[in-house]
């Protein structure tokens, strides 16, 4: 089964479900490439440990991104011996661009050829892509937003931006006090975004995210001030939503990290140390992985 942003929030639950009750995972991870020749890294040998192939990798692969993550779930067949139900699932990645995160990354020629050979869906990771930031993006992010100094920066959200927020002003020029108008085929935490700035930008406005899209109803600053205040769907509320919806795949990843259902000598070890690079703290996966001395 593919998930891609639209489907994740939605299976999540279900996916936590598995793998909590699973007896051990694999996970396969595919990347926009592995080793820069910029960087001009260390030649890998067979016979390194987790953690010196972990150290000699991690620089050369921050140029790169993760677009795909194959994650098998295997629970034993009760009563069967040796016998296992599995349960797989791919999932298409992309970074977060949200705020002032908008990152970088490149291709690698020979990756982008595996990657052909096999059949990877380019359009489900550029346009369906599961969001994803590692800790120290969530601290900046979480902070800018819960003390007001936030501020779009990525140009294709600026664009989006500003003709929803031109549509609505001159909607609210022939509007009056109740009416109330759709934003359609905004979604996922980009419709958290829109919300965000126009609460900001326009003081007789409010907003409620629903299925059909972000409704827009005229209030008067009274009723706003009284929505603000005793709304379940308040600022401060929704602010939190922004975060949950911006980390993404990385709240997965941590809950999955944390069931520990991924065997430690060997080199599953690796993948997930790299992938740890992306989603943590790099110098604390490097510390976990020195502690493994086999493969």
């Amino acid at each position: 089964m593919d998930v891609g942003a639209d489907e994740f929030e939605q299976s999540l639950p279900l996916l936590q479900e598995l793998v909590l009750g699973a007896d051990f995972v694999g996970l396969d991870i595919e990347f926009t490439g592995l080793r820069s020749n910029l960087s001009r890294p260390q030649q890998i040998s067979l016979f390194d440990l987790p953690s010196e192939w972990y150290l000699k990798t991690r620089h050369s692969v921050q140029q790169f991104t993760i677009c795909q993550i194959g994650l098998s779930v295997f629970s034993s067949i009760e009563g069967e011996s040796n016998k296992y139900v599995a349960h797989s699932c791919n999932f298409f990645l992309f970074p977060t661009t949200f705020g002032i995160l908008d990152s970088e990354f490149s291709f690698q020629a020979s990756s982008v050829q595996f990657l052909n050979q096999y059949g990877f869906d380019y359009n489900k990771f550029l346009k369906n892509g599961i969001p994803y930031m590692n800790e120290e993006q969530e601290k900046k992010i979480k902070h800018n937003i819960l003390t007001g100094n936030w501020r779009v920066r990525s140009s294709l959200d600026k664009d989006q931006i500003k003709v929803v927020i031109d549509e609505v002003t001159r909607w609210l020029d022939l509007a009056e006090e109740g009416d109330w108008m759709t934003l359609p085929g905004i979604a996922g935490f980009q419709a958290f975004e829109v919300q965000l700035v126009l609460r900001q930008a326009l003081p007789d406005i409010w907003t409620v995210l629903r299925d059909q899209g972000i409704i827009v109803k005229k209030v008067s600053k009274q009723h706003r001030w009284y929505l603000e205040n005793t709304s379940c769907d308040r600022e401060s509320c929704w602010k939190e939503k922004i975060l949950l919806s911006a980390r993404g795949f990385s709240v997965f990843f941590q809950m999955l990290v944390k069931a520990q259902k991924v065997g430690k000598k060997n080199l599953f070890s690796c993948s997930l140390a790299v992938f740890g690079y992306f989603l943590g703290n790099p110098r604390l996966v490097g510390a976990q992985i020195s502690k493994n001395k086999e493969i």
